[in-house]
C-alpha cells in the first residue's frame, strides 16, 4: 500500500475510482517499494486531472478541494523524490 496518510489515501482512491478504477487493486495491495517512479507520476497525473476539473474557482484560484489535491500531488511526489535507493542506509 502507498505510504501516505489515511486522509490522503482516501482522497487518492476517490480520484482513481473516478478516472482509472482498474488501478485500485495496485494501490491497495502492493508494497510501496514495488512502485516505480513512472507509476507515482501516473498517480500524480490522475490527481492533477482531478485538480484541473474540480479544483478551481471561477477566478482560477484553487478551491478547498483543489488545495487538498495540490497537497496530495506534493505528498505523492515526496514518496519517490526522496526515497533511499535499495542497499543504502543513512
Amino acid at each position: 500500500m502507498i505510504k501516505i496518510s489515511e486522509k490522503s489515501f482516501s482522497l487518492l482512491k476517490r480520484c482513481i475510482e473516478s478516472r482509472q478504477p482498474e488501478l485500485i487493486p495496485l494501490i491497495e495491495s502492493y508494497v510501496s517499494s514495488d512502485y516505480s517512479d513512472a507509476f507515482y507520476n501516473e498517480l500524480r497525473e490522475i490527481v492533477g486531472d482531478e485538480l484541473c476539473t474540480y479544483g478551481f474557482q471561477t477566478n482560477d484560484e484553487p478551491n478547498e478541494y483543489g488545495l487538498e489535491l495540490e497537497a496530495l500531488i506534493d505528498e505523492i511526489g515526496r514518496l519517490f523524490l526522496y526515497k533511499i535507493p535499495e542497499g543504502n542506509v543513512e
